[in-house]
């Protein structure tokens, strides 16, 4: 059992008083604290060991430049002084968390903050700020971090590492923030200096908010996920210059949005409530923090699944080829013959035959021209079919040929050039267009009887948006999210039985901040192997598998790879399948044979386990954009009575065999393992699967092999 299993269930919080307030968080293994020292709030140290520093290990926060808990800016003046302690509360909430909140005053400007943090059993923490204008003056949000301080202090470091000029740390994120490169995980030595990672401002937008830093001397991980969907920023500034008196190396760390200032102007007796950072630590590999991020987004963040469960088999038609009524029949019935749950209508259903789909979105209405009985008989041939029937909608957007741009020009967004071509980017932060729009998908679900909904962002504010508020150019990204946040909060609650999935361009929004209020999210337009291996290793490190989606049959997936290589990538997240057959044309009975296998291997062994699965990076860093060489993922149930694991040689093999030793099973038991590409089966004791490993052979590019093991 790895660390991040043990203790999962518990969690503490020990308030020790006086003249420094100290706080100490316990959660699983994981121990941080923090103290009120000297009008600061100041972190104290993580110990991923389950241990308290209550007698000696504290970090002294006089050693630190910036060792405050929390990163704010009001007015362009940095408030890390000159805070009052209010006390420390519990708020009451589910059974497996606790929920706690520091509040502070500050002495010299008009704000008041409360620091919560929430704790789950798992090694990882929750933390965000509520910051309140308390004063009679508008007052302008400069900058935030919702956490922020001295992550670790490491004394002889130097002889821990062996001498050399070997880096003490280890930085990895996903290195490619621009479209179709998504999941492109990479670690980095980290210098002794300053270094930011960021996205959606800075960047390009289809980079994930994540990172994890190792302590190469020490072992730890510590990962961060920050749940935002607009620009963002994480700064590390390690100080481990070899002249200083104790040898000690000093990591401080912050995480939170990032925009053109002011990122939000309060109003007087306004509170705001910033981004959620996700923060936690573990010893062991990748995996391993990888997992208990995994753990506890099942568990404290993310939404229950509709109808009881995720992973729908979906399929669809889009506008890769001119969608008529013919077209979509001939789609419904071939998705239902291999096994298909779900069926929609991607973008065009509402453009008129040979228009424009693009610049008409925002007229939400069925086209009568394009379809002349409507969408109601392809309703019912769905669920003739048994499958559950959906939409597509670019919601956020009004093309520029649509009857509402036309009769609504205001209502798009402007870029601080003070014109509004954002794409045709609605401006969430005006609340007449924030409830037309919720009005307007609420209809669309309730008139076409959706039973699963496809959200778009095909568009990107880069800086952001911008309006002009109390006398100051504010972003809009700050307001912009909380609209849209809550707007799909009260959808989700009005239509508990919709699928909700979430697309943006491919993977430009995965983040969890926009997730969470989903069923599962789209991770790339970019299907094409090798690649396509390279994106599913790196985004089933961000977020669980069964939250991550795929597709072969468009996007010219199809192009490259043999069969089972596009079909097995699928089987380790939830599976999309177009456009298998032209319409027309006869089934090749082979294809539609390997189809039928790999939807029931997925449907029947795979989906069963994988919401509480455990999903296994074997290769976790491959080159790209087209990696070569092997790449192998496993996916294994919690029990360890099931698994399965594909292995992939990749563009311009050079090795022909790979030893794999399976890192999920028991090597007290016996499994049955079937060679999907032969079909033989053997029994093989866990012990030498784990330990002494197999050795599988493919020579052809683009070739994979799948092992299915169950227990016996």
């Amino acid at each position: 059992m790895s660390s991040s299993e043990l203790g999962n269930d518990w969690s503490d919080v020990l308030l020790t008083e006086g003249a420094e307030p100290t706080i100490t968080y316990r959660s699983g293994l994981v121990v941080y604290e923090e103290s009120l020292t000297q009008g600061r709030l100041v972190g104290r140290g993580w110990n991923a060991s389950g241990y308290v520093n209550f007698y000696d290990g504290r970090l002294n926060p006089a050693e630190h430049a910036t060792p405050q808990a929390f990163w704010l800016e009001v007015d362009g003046q940095l408030l890390a002084w000159d805070w009052e302690w209010q006390g420390l509360e519990e708020v009451a909430t589910e059974a497996h968390t606790r929920h706690m909140v520091v509040s502070l005053r500050h002495l010299v400007r008009p704000v008041t903050a409360k620091v919560h943090t929430r704790l789950d059993g798992t090694p990882i923490l929750t933390r965000w700020l509520e910051v309140t204008n308390t004063g009679t003056q508008p007052a302008a949000l400069s900058s935030v971090a919702s956490w922020s301080g001295v992550l670790q202090k490491t004394s002889r470091w130097r002889l821990l590492m062996g001498g050399g000029d070997a880096p003490l740390y280890s930085i990895g994120y996903f290195a490619n923030s621009h479209w179709g490169n998504e999941g492109d995980f990479q670690w980095f030595d980290l210098p002794q200096a300053g270094y930011r990672v960021d996205g959606r401002y800075r960047r390009d937008r289809h980079r994930h908010p994540m990172v994890v830093v190792r302590n190469n001397a020490t072992g730890e991980h510590f990962i961060w996920q920050l749940a935002w969907t607009g620009g963002y920023s994480f700064e590390f500034d390690l100080d481990a210059d070899a002249g200083t008196m104790d040898q000690a190396a000093r990591l401080a760390f912050r995480a939170g949005p990032d925009a053109p200032a002011p990122l939000r102007i309060i109003a007087p007796g306004e509170t705001i409530a910033t981004p959620e950072v996700h923060l936690g630590a573990a010893f062991g590999d990748l995996d391993t923090v990888i997992q208990a991020m995994h753990d506890h987004l099942r568990k404290s963040v993310f939404m229950p699944q509709p109808r009881g469960r995720g992973g729908w088999v979906e399929s669809g038609i889009g506008p890769e080829i001119e969608i008529t009524s013919d077209q979509v029949i001939h789609a419904i019935d071939a998705a239902a013959e291999f096994g298909a749950e779900v069926f929609f209508i991607d973008a065009s259903w509402y453009a008129k035959p040979g228009g424009n789909w693009w610049s008409t979105v925002g007229d939400w209405r069925e086209d009568r021209e394009r379809f002349p009985e409507g969408l109601a008989s392809f309703r019912k041939r769905v669920h003739e079919k048994g499958m559950l029937w959906g939409l597509w909608m670019d919601a956020e957007r009004i093309g520029n040929e649509s009857g509402v741009c036309k009769e609504h020009p205001d209502w798009l967004a402007a870029g601080y050039d003070g014109q509004r071509n954002l794409g045709g980017l609605l401006d969430l932060t005006n609340p007449d267009v924030a409830r037309w729009m919720e009005g307007t998908i609420a209809r669309v679900i309730e008139e076409y009887g959706l039973e699963f909904f496809r959200l778009d962002h095909n568009t990107h504010p880069g800086p952001g948006l911008q309006t002009r508020r109390d006398g100051f150019v504010e972003n809009g990204y700050f307001r912009y999210y909380e609209a849209l946040y809550g707007i799909y909060d009260r959808l989700r609650r009005r239509f508990p039985d919709v699928i909700f999935e979430n697309c943006a361009g491919g993977g430009g929004r995965t983040d969890i901040g926009l997730v969470r209020h989903f069923s599962h999210t789209w991770v790339t337009d970019w299907q094409i192997a090798p690649r396509s291996f390279a994106i599913t290793n790196g985004m089933t490190m961000a977020l669980p598998p069964e939250y991550v989606d795929r597709l072969i049959g468009g996007q010219s997936g199809h192009t490259t790879a043999e069969f089972e290589f596009q079909t097995r990538l699928l089987l380790f997240v939830r599976p999309t399948i177009g456009f298998p057959k032209p319409m027309g044309s006869n089934w090749n009975p082979a294809l539609l044979e390997r189809l039928k296998h790999a939807v029931g291997l997925y449907k029947d062994f795979v989906r069963p386990f994988m919401s509480t699965g455990r999903i296994y990076h074997h290769t976790p860093c491959v080159p790209n954009p087209e990696p070569r060489g092997w790449g192998v993922l496993e996916l294994a149930s919690h029990d360890r009575t099931r698994a399965i694991c594909g292995l992939f040689q990749l563009a311009a093999p050079t090795e022909p065999e790979y030893v794999l030793r399976l890192r999920g099973l028991d090597r007290s038991r016996r499994y049955r393992v079937m060679f999907d590409n032969s079909g033989q089966t053997a029994e093989i004791e866990g012990m030498v699967l784990m330990q002494q490993g197999l050795t599988v052979r493919l020579e052809g590019a683009l070739t994979s092999e799948l092992l299915v093991i169950e227990g016996v």
